[in-house]
């Protein structure tokens, strides 16, 4: 690793109490407001249904169900598809297992459906208890309904965003930098990306990688890895390993230079592959360690 005047400047002067230091620091969220529930695409997948769910909403509280449902398919073929979502899944086949074998219920769009179909449709909304939600009214409206089985479809998500969060927060830095410094920067860039803009050609583990951020000064580019784990896991170990065999081919290239930026209380519980990451490479940083600019120095030092 390498140390930077700004650890100098936070009294911490040696590889070990910099790895404490990067410990310590490490945040707890990175979750803002927007994170919790993207509304955006919720409504907007439930708007796209919208037509359909106010059609079934004229079967709450019907006696006579099962026939006023098959009326209902026969005069707009179109709720069929909107079913899955019902039952909180987005696949338009839904597999059901049975003492006599597998069933494959579909719900694709189509113009009509024939009787025996409408009548496999009755039978699966009957049995997974939907008929019976609509018949006793435990649902008042299907709009509000499917907004929340949107919301808890969408926290399926929530993992994919911390991901995005990290790199969003980062960004916020990185762009600071780069204004600052007249730097230019490419995000989830590719090593052809980089040849296009920057001119440099860079030795990659894989194909289809991507670096979150391709930062270049004017006379070196600096690749990013970022990322955020809040919990642990054995992912750990391996991102760690990985970004120390990504270092190792970039070592010898004086134009090139690489920041694996983490964060996450989930590193307590992986130190000793992080620690060996950290020391065998040039730099492992975390937000904290950005703020107190860190990242700033790499990058104008040329370090």
């Amino acid at each position: 690793m390498k140390i930077v005047d700004k650890y100098i400047d936070l009294g911490i002067t040696d590889s070990e109490s910099i790895f404490e230091y990067l410990i310590n620091n490490l945040k707890e969220t990175i979750r803002t407001y927007d994170f919790y529930v993207a509304w955006d695409k919720v409504l907007g997948n439930v708007n796209k249904i919208e037509v359909s769910l106010n059609i079934l909403n004229s079967l709450i509280g019907k006696s006579n169900i099962k026939v006023e449902f098959a009326k209902l398919i026969k005069a707009y073929p179109e709720i069929v598809s909107v079913i899955p979502v019902l039952i909180a899944c987005r696949d338009y086949t839904v597999k059901v297992a049975t003492i006599d074998g597998d069933i494959d219920y579909k719900f694709i769009k189509k113009s009509i459906f024939s009787d025996n179909e409408i009548e496999e449709i009755i039978i699966f909304i009957e049995k997974c208890g939907l008929l019976k939600i609509f018949a006793d009214k435990s649902i008042k409206n299907l709009v509000d309904y499917c907004i929340g089985v949107e919301v808890g479809l969408d926290t399926n998500a929530r993992k994919n965003r911390s991901g995005t969060a990290m790199e969003n927060l980062t960004e916020v830095y990185v762009k600071t930098i780069c204004e600052k410094f007249n730097y230019q920067y490419l995000t989830q860039a590719t090593v052809m990306q980089i040849k296009s803009q920057f001119g440099i050609d860079v030795p990659t583990d894989k194909s289809d990688r991507h670096f979150d951020f391709a930062i270049f000064t004017g006379s070196k580019i600096y690749l990013m890895e970022v990322n955020y784990y809040g919990g642990g896991g054995s992912k750990l170990k391996s991102v760690a390993g990985e970004f120390k065999s990504l270092f190792e081919l970039f070592s010898l290239r004086d134009d090139i230079g690489f920041v694996w930026i983490t964060d996450g209380l989930g590193w307590n519980t992986a130190k000793r592959p992080l620690l060996e990451t950290f020391n065998a490479t040039d730099f492992v940083i975390n937000i904290k360690m950005i703020e107190q600019g860190v990242l700033e120095e790499i990058l104008t030092k040329g370090l």
